[in-house]
């Protein structure tokens, strides 16, 4: 009887407590309805946003677009660092490292900080060398260094028919320190200053067939760069490059000085944090374009890339990549489609990140990418590794 009577006097105290938990249950389900709301709100500003900068871009490519927009610090242009490598070189939005380069911005949101370097081989006998240090300065600033060697220093140049030339070198040099500032919790920016020297082969002038380096240093050029954060799967990012830049030659004794200003690059990118098979999968996309050059004055022939990527994080400790770059978006796919599918271009691209933390050292990555060069002659591999602490 007493435990009868325990049963009844508990009744009302469990008839209570399911109450409770079903309201607690509608509360919880309400307030999962209006982050999902929420999340769909902001998916749609982001496509928003997304389809008029396409449409702005086919306008651009139907009234001006025929090709590159010259080639002017062309070697500006190519992906760095062999996880940009292997994702297509579309890298603006979500950078883990090399910051500096791709969006200063990004600095400010570090939590550690992290040093970087690598090598890579390119088609016809073209090097990379690059290197970074990047850092966080509590409680909003993020700052980073940055270098770059790109050339063909073991004398393997060709011509434009792909003869080869004398014995020579072809030296390129990158230097880039940059600043970051953390605004709140979505929004970060950052400025960079950049230092630009090349040394170029010419023929010489008396007839003896041999060549002479020439060389140029440009200082000055700057950076700047916002990413947002639109959820907390959702990235934007807006990179403006080489602005400023300006470099003049002295083909002789007696020659007047030739101006060779880089090209002004605007950069739109975006990132989306998902999964694929239960795991996370970070798909990225970079839209480049070159409209004007540094005297402000819009170019002949505009020029449109976009270039997109995916990164599978089926381990924890080793990262898929796979990715196309360098689609050119131009007027002759309205005007002559068989013309752009006959100069049509693009990089394939793949790589992956090991972790070395339980092998070697904690928060230490080896990174490899390999892509199809843009008319597919050869092969550009990259390897670097990254160390967070």
């Amino acid at each position: 009887m007493r435990a009868h009577s325990n049963i009844l006097f508990r009744q009302p105290e469990l008839a209570c407590s399911a109450v409770q938990n079903k309201a607690a249950n509608t509360c919880y389900g309400r307030r999962l309805q209006r982050i999902s709301l929420r999340a769909l709100k902001n998916i749609y500003k982001y496509w928003r946003v997304w389809l008029m900068v396409f449409c702005m871009l086919w306008v651009h490519s139907r009234s001006h677009a025929e090709g590159e927009g010259g080639t002017s610090g062309a070697y500006l242009r190519l992906p760095m660092g062999a996880a940009a490598t292997a994702l297509g070189g579309a890298y603006t939005a979500s950078p883990d490292y090399y910051a500096t380069w791709w969006n200063p911005a990004v600095l400010a949101n570090l939590h550690d900080h992290r040093l970087a370097a690598g090598t890579g081989i390119r088609s016809l006998g073209r090097m990379d060398g690059y290197g970074s240090f990047e850092f966080r300065v509590p409680p909003r600033v993020g700052m980073g260094l940055f270098a770059l060697y790109r050339g063909a220093f073991l004398g393997k140049l060709y011509d434009l028919d792909e003869n080869p030339l004398p014995t020579s070198t072809y030296t390129t040099l990158t230097f880039k320190a940059a600043v970051s500032y953390y605004m709140n919790r979505r929004l970060s920016v950052g400025a960079c200053v950049n230092v630009l020297y090349q040394s170029l082969p010419l023929p010489n002038y008396d007839g003896s067939g041999g060549l002479h380096h020439v060389s140029s240093t440009g200082i000055g050029a700057f950076d700047f760069a916002a990413v947002y954060r639109i959820s907390k799967v959702w990235t934007a990012a807006a990179v403006l490059k080489n602005i400023g830049a300006n470099m003049e030659w002295q083909m002789g004794d007696y020659a007047p000085l030739v101006t060779d200003q880089p090209l002004p690059e605007i950069i739109l990118g975006g990132s989306l944090l998902t999964s694929l098979a239960k795991k996370p999968l970070l798909w990225l996309i970079d839209c480049k374009a070159y409209v004007l050059n540094n005297k402000q004055r819009q170019l002949d022939h505009n020029e449109a890339v976009i270039s997109t990527g995916a990164e599978w994080r089926r381990w924890e400790n080793f990262y898929v990549r796979a990715g196309i770059g360098d689609v050119a978006v131009n007027s002759s796919i309205f005007r002559d489609s068989k013309q752009y599918s006959r100069e049509f271009g693009m990089r394939i691209t793949a790589g992956f990140s090991y972790d070395l933390s339980k092998k070697v050292r904690k928060g230490l990555w080896v990174n490899y990418g390999a892509a199809t060069d843009k008319v597919w002659a050869g092969i550009d591999q990259q390897l670097d590794v990254t160390l967070s602490f």
